[in-house]
């Protein structure tokens, strides 16, 4: 209980650091050395995405605000073309949608196996059940107890951790996406 209070008396701390523009967005002032390090190389469908490592520094900037608030970047470089602002907004916008989009796949990919779970959860509690009623040798009570409960506990796991995790990568990376972005 005390580390817990610890950690959100840490949290807080961290929050209350944080800058914050006039409509109530955490702000972040970012500076960019070299503008080609920004975008990607690559690009498909005519769809540019910034460089994976400016993503993660975004990423690592945008761990410190609560999911609840909106973000402000305000990205600085020396010979920026209005042309390129363009690009550059689009660019992260891109890349986050990407990053909501495989979210939403994994997050439909663990709802199906979650109810495939289920299913086997409920076939092995059957199972025991039906186990017990016959009274059967007990080394076949008791791989069926651990099978069932092996299920069950999958279906803890999926339900609340798993899920809990996909859904705050999809939160961070709609925050990213929503962002406002000046320069």
């Amino acid at each position: 209980m005390l580390n817990f209070l610890k950690l959100k008396k840490e949290r807080d701390k961290i929050s209350k650091n944080l800058q914050y523009d006039d409509e109530g967005k955490a702000f972040f002032n970012i500076s960019i050395k070299d503008k080609q390090e920004v975008l990607s190389p690559y690009f498909y469908d005519d769809k540019e995405v910034i460089n994976v490592e400016f993503a993660d520094m975004l990423s690592n900037v945008a761990s410190t605000v609560p999911l609840k608030k909106d973000i402000h970047l305000s990205l600085h470089c020396d010979d920026i073309k209005d042309e390129d602002k363009l690009r550059y907004s689009k660019a992260i916008k891109n890349y986050y949608e990407n990053k909501m989009l495989d979210a939403q796949i994994r997050l439909k990919n663990n709802t199906n196996m979650l109810l495939l779970t289920i299913v086997f959860a409920i076939i092995a509690l059957a199972g025991l059940f039906v186990v017990n009623y016959f009274s059967v040798p007990w080394i076949l009570t008791e791989v069926v107890d651990i099978v069932a409960w092996v299920f069950v506990w999958e279906v803890v796991d999926i339900t609340f951790f798993q899920r809990t995790l996909i859904r705050y990568e999809y939160k961070r990376a709609k925050n990213l996406y929503k962002s406002k972005i000046s320069y």
